[in-house]
């Protein structure tokens, strides 16, 4: 079994979103798009974690934002007369389930939505209560001496929260079968260093310590039971310590019948739990405590610890035929990538996947803002929250791809989709270009047309090493709707001449989304020289050349050249051969040339013309 699809309604940034989901989820996005928010959302009906989810009973800042200032907006405007043209939000969050067992088919079948039974549906709804009396409600907050939306007091206290199945909202869920179905959230703000301790019952450690017989550890207590006994009676050093403790002891305090003044010494109580709480977990071939360990070592570590102990709780849960057992587990794991470097953030991915395969009873659902994670794990379950407009959006990024037809894409993506290029999925705009001489100017370019740095309007640039954009735009064209502009060379001198016009006539109907710019010239570093062949331009362009040639023969031609040209334009080809086959180096040193003077260089009329398009 697992949760097939969610719909949220009014809670927090969600407005109305609806996703599916995977028995395994990677979830990727850019920062407060809604991440925590929808697993949060989750735990609203399936968390039995009191210390993540306080209560199910909500607050003012869980609702939307927009749908408590309109419900305030409405009631402040006393020209609505008919109140009942005013009503108040409701919470929702409906979660679909699937793909049962015999057991879990048992549990869910009164939540069930269809005939056969193969699809059922837990939902949570924070609504006013029946009694509430809203006409009295309004009446009472237009009777304030200054009515405007932001005096209006929302009627938090006349709320209450349900959990029903199915359809009926009548059908309220059975708390017994609804604990079967159980979530672990493993929350960005985990503290690892303290569940890794046993020093009490509710640290993660001592519950997988203490899942097996108490009799397994009896052995134990046998032998901590004989120290216990050789302490107390054969060390001097102790019986005279007791000695002395129980003499002042005795003066200093008041005895009666009923107290007895001495003291004594145990080594540690002979209760099982108690010796369990005293055990500490080491790591390394030379052992150290965790608390000495580092912050990615323990992460890895607690991440590790609680999956182990899930599946061997059911393990053993079966072995025992256990009746009240867990049917379902769903494991939220929040920004697995903390405290970790790149290469066990791309050891972890690899591994991560495979633990809930195969596994009936287990989803698991990961959010994250790495792009060595999202690089190494499956894309077709990985899913892009994005922000449209003022609404959260889901895609998966390969869904509206034909396994068929758009198999040499698929390919594509799974094999070029790198650690870098996947920064394309976490940002709100994307520029895709040709070659790294683009990929080097192109913050330059964007800071000195739009007086803003990529980062500021979070904006990514992704060099596709050739004219591969198709691939990537099929992915914007199915759902992932986020501004891009592609630049392309026109290749007017190439066989490939008219590829960058059918790629611009493909995504016509897509203009408010894609713009596809083309050099004026055959390539980029054309357009650029057209662009500076006179005036301060021409000067940095000659500045640069002379650096770029860098032997002393060289850059007497370089002089030469100079000296020749006088007050004529730079001849674009002329300049473009002495550059052709030093592009990157020369792009670099343009890119010292514009950190020192931005203005020095002009920015080519389609690369302008592309920004402008990208931040309109």
């Amino acid at each position: 079994m697992y949760i097939s699809k969610l719909k949220i309604q009014n809670y927090r940034n969600f407005s109305s979103l609806e996703l599916d989901l995977q028995p395994f989820t990677l979830i990727i996005g850019e920062n407060n798009v809604g991440k925590t928010n929808l697993l949060n959302a989750i735990g609203l009906i399936f968390s039995q974690e009191i210390t993540i989810f306080k209560k199910r009973l909500l607050e003012i800042d869980d609702f939307n934002y927009d749908v408590v200032k309109s419900l305030k907006e409405k009631v402040a405007n006393t020209s609505i007369s008919n109140l009942n043209e005013i009503e108040l939000p409701i919470v929702k969050i409906e979660a679909f389930l699937k793909d049962f067992t015999d057991e879990q088919a048992a549990i869910v079948a009164d939540w069930c939505i269809n005939r056969e039974l193969t699809e059922a549906k837990v939902v949570y709804e924070f609504s006013p209560q029946v009694s509430f009396k809203k006409d009295e409600w309004i009446k009472k907050q237009r009777e304030k001496t200054k009515l405007d939306w932001q005096t209006i007091d929302f009627p938090i206290d006349a709320y209450e929260y349900t959990i029903y199945g199915g359809d009926d909202t009548s059908n309220r869920c059975d708390m017994y079968f609804l604990r079967m179905l159980k979530m672990e959230f493993l929350d960005a703000l985990r503290d690892a260093k303290k569940e890794l301790v046993a020093n009490s019952d509710s640290r993660l450690l001592y519950k997988i310590l203490n899942r097996k017989e108490l009799s397994n550890y009896d052995k134990i207590k046998e032998i901590l039971g004989s120290l216990t006994k050789e302490l107390k009676e054969d060390n001097q050093n102790l019986k005279d310590i007791r000695e002395d403790v129980n003499t002042l002891l005795d003066k200093v305090s008041l005895a009666d019948a009923n107290t007895i003044n001495k003291i004594d010494f145990d080594f540690t109580s002979p209760e099982t739990s108690e010796i369990l709480k005293k055990l500490s977990l080491t790591y390394g071939s030379n052992p150290i405590s965790v608390e000495r360990n580092g912050l990615g070592r323990n992460n890895l570590l607690y991440i590790s610890l609680l999956l182990s102990q899930i599946i061997e709780d059911e393990k053993i849960k079966a072995e025992q035929k256990i009746r009240d057992f867990t049917a379902f587990r769903f494991i939220a794991i929040e920004e697995p990538e903390a405290h970790l470097h790149p290469n066990l953030q791309n050891h972890l991915a690899e591994n991560i996947e495979s633990i809930g395969k195969d596994k009936k009873h287990l989803q698991l659902i990961l959010t994250s803002h790495s792009s060595h994670i999202t690089s190494k794990l499956s894309l077709t379950n990985t899913l892009v929250l994005f922000k449209e407009e003022n609404n959260i959006k889901s895609h998966y990024i390969l869904n509206g791809l034909d396994t068929e037809k758009d198999k040499e894409s698929i390919n594509y993506l799974v094999k070029y989709l790198d650690a870098t290029k996947s920064t394309m999925f976490f940002s709100r705009k994307i520029i895709l270009v040709e070659g790294i001489a683009e990929q080097l100017l192109m913050p330059k370019f964007f800071e000195k047309v739009t007086g803003k740095t990529l980062e500021k309007e979070n904006c990514i640039v992704v060099n596709v090493n050739g004219v591969a954009f198709e691939h990537f735009l099929k992915v914007i064209k199915n759902g992932f709707f986020v501004k891009c502009v592609v630049f392309t060379d026109s290749d007017t001198d190439k066989q490939t001449k008219n590829r960058a016009v059918a790629l611009k006539r493909a995504y016509a109907t897509m203009s408010n989304l894609i713009d596809i710019q083309i050099t004026t010239k055959e390539t980029f570093e054309k357009d650029l020289i057209e662009s500076n062949k006179s005036g301060i331009g021409k000067s940095a362009l000659l500045d640069v050349l002379e650096k770029t040639k860098k032997k002393l023969s060289s850059r007497k031609k370089v002089a030469t050249f100079r000296a020749s040209l006088g007050a004529n334009d730079i001849d674009v080809n002329t300049f473009f051969n002495e550059i052709e086959n030093y592009k990157s180096e020369f792009a670099s040193n343009l890119l010292d040339k514009m950190n020192e003077d931005l203005n020095s260089i002009n920015v080519p009329t389609y690369i302008k013309d592309g920004l402008d398009f990208l931040i309109k």
